[in-house]
């Protein structure tokens, strides 16, 4: 064969090299694509559930997160708050959006001064009602598929009570979780379930319930929705 002849193969051949890549390229991007869609938004096991309490009265601490007047996670929380009233049971409230509590510095300060936290913020009204409950209620919007940041500040101020040298312990032996968000999929509500699962695991609380509400955005939309007489019911059943 002539030399051109070999030259014309090895150009054919680059070409459908090239063209081979180029294909390959173009499945992995559109095969990413598609994983980044379907691990999303499809549903996977993110329940809501409660279990019945003792029938005893008890102190429940509910802490919010949303920073809007009536959203629709604090109408959640409103309707929690009922049902857990009318059962007899005793209930404070933190609103963390609107007593905005600055995030844990890691410093080492727990408990030097005699108080669990030695940063001087919304933390000192929060942590007395802390240490009355023995029920732990977190009703939170879906920011960002987890807690809102109001309520994660909150969380994470509770390190001193896992420290060696704590003062005190808590009263804290069950939690329950409530969220909703614009999402139409389960599955957007994974993260926060497993650091609440997580939380649990750690602190030893019992999990008496949790409640995931799907397709609310709006203010008021939350209006009318069946999850609020699931919500009344777990506060009854606290």
């Amino acid at each position: 064969m002539s030399e051109s002849g070999n030259s014309s193969e090895r150009g054919f051949s680059r070409r459908k090299l090239l063209s081979a890549a180029g294909l390959l390229s173009l499945a992995s991007f559109a095969g990413g694509a598609l994983f980044r869609h379907v691990s999303s938004s499809v549903r996977v096991d993110v329940d809501s559930f409660t279990t019945a309490g003792s029938g005893h009265s008890k102190n429940i601490l509910v802490v919010t997160g949303s920073g809007r007047s009536g959203g629709n996670s604090i109408l959640l929380a409103d309707a929690f708050i009922k049902g857990a009233r009318l059962a007899g049971h005793a209930v404070d409230v933190f609103h963390s959006a609107r007593t905005p509590m600055g995030a844990c510095l890691h410093c080492g300060g727990c408990w030097t001064a005699g108080t669990p936290c030695v940063i001087k913020d919304s933390f000192d009204a929060f942590y007395p009602k802390l240490e009355e409950a023995e029920l732990l209620v977190l009703c939170s919007p879906l920011y960002w598929y987890n807690f809102s940041g109001h309520l994660k500040c909150v969380l994470d101020r509770l390190y001193p009570y896992s420290q060696k040298n704590r003062l005190r312990d808590l009263k804290v032996r069950e939690a329950m979780l409530l969220m909703c968000g614009e999402s139409h999929f389960l599955r957007s509500f994974a993260g926060p379930a497993e650091a609440y699962r997580q939380m649990l695991g750690h602190a030893r609380w019992k999990d008496r319930g949790r409640l995931f509400v799907t397709g609310v955005d709006d203010l008021g939309a939350m209006v009318g929705n069946e999850a609020l007489r699931t919500a009344e019911k777990m506060g009854q059943e606290a």
